[in-house]
């Protein structure tokens, strides 16, 4: 059995972290959460509201229930064993930045538009869904073909196969139980992965300056 790596070990502390902070009194949660920028409602300045800018990294602690063995599976089986083990701690580190900052960005956005425009209520985010399914998309993205045995049920099935599934449930359970509006942001983790690392590589949105020609000089 292959070592953890060590960033990964990190986080997994940090994920056991989080779970004695969930149990924290919910006046102390709520603050690490991620809530819309109120601005401007029913004709009252509200400034900031609720937000508070650590807010768009803290509200990646707040995973309740079974959101935590999600967390600490996806980290261990997929971002350790392949993600670390292919691109080091450093790089990883940075892609997992990237996943945070993009998920809470999107997320922050779509939220304070809907609430903007009364299509959702003042409510705040939290979970690292974005971070989580930012790993899950570049072991799709890089390893599309690689066969998965799943725990629960017990079948084997290609990694895009997977993510697939995953993301399809996610959503449709995050709508009936939260509301649309609050599902960017674990497609915006998924964004900032693909985005990610297609810079890495150089690929369009983000290709590389063409090296010029060597300039030839004459000699009569």
């Amino acid at each position: 059995m292959n070592p953890i790596p060590p960033l990964t070990t990190k986080l997994l502390w940090l994920t056991l972290g989080s779970l004695i902070l969930s149990m924290m009194p919910m006046g102390i949660l709520v603050r690490l959460m991620l809530w819309p920028y109120p601005g401007f409602a029913d004709g009252m300045e509200l400034g900031m509201g609720n937000f508070m800018p650590w807010q768009l990294l803290t509200h990646l602690l707040v995973n309740p229930g079974m959101k935590l063995i999600f967390v600490g599976l996806t980290l261990y089986f997929f971002g350790g064993s392949m993600l670390e083990m292919t691109w080091g701690s450093r790089r990883y580190g940075l892609f997992l930045l990237a996943c945070a900052l993009g998920s809470a960005l999107v997320q922050f956005l779509v939220s304070t538009l809907a609430f903007t425009f009364g299509l959702m209520s003042y409510q705040p985010i939290a979970g690292a869904d974005g971070v989580m399914y930012g790993i899950l998309f570049a072991c799709a993205y890089l390893y599309p073909k690689q066969q998965v045995m799943l725990m629960i049920p017990p079948i084997p099935m290609k990694m895009q196969t997977l993510v697939i599934a995953l993301c399809a449930i996610t959503f449709l359970l995050g709508i009936w139980q939260d509301g649309v509006f609050s599902q960017f942001g674990f497609l915006g983790g998924m964004l900032a992965a693909w985005l990610h690392i297609r810079y890495w590589r150089g690929q369009p949105p983000f290709g590389r300056k063409k090296p010029s020609k060597p300039k030839l000089r004459v000699v009569h």
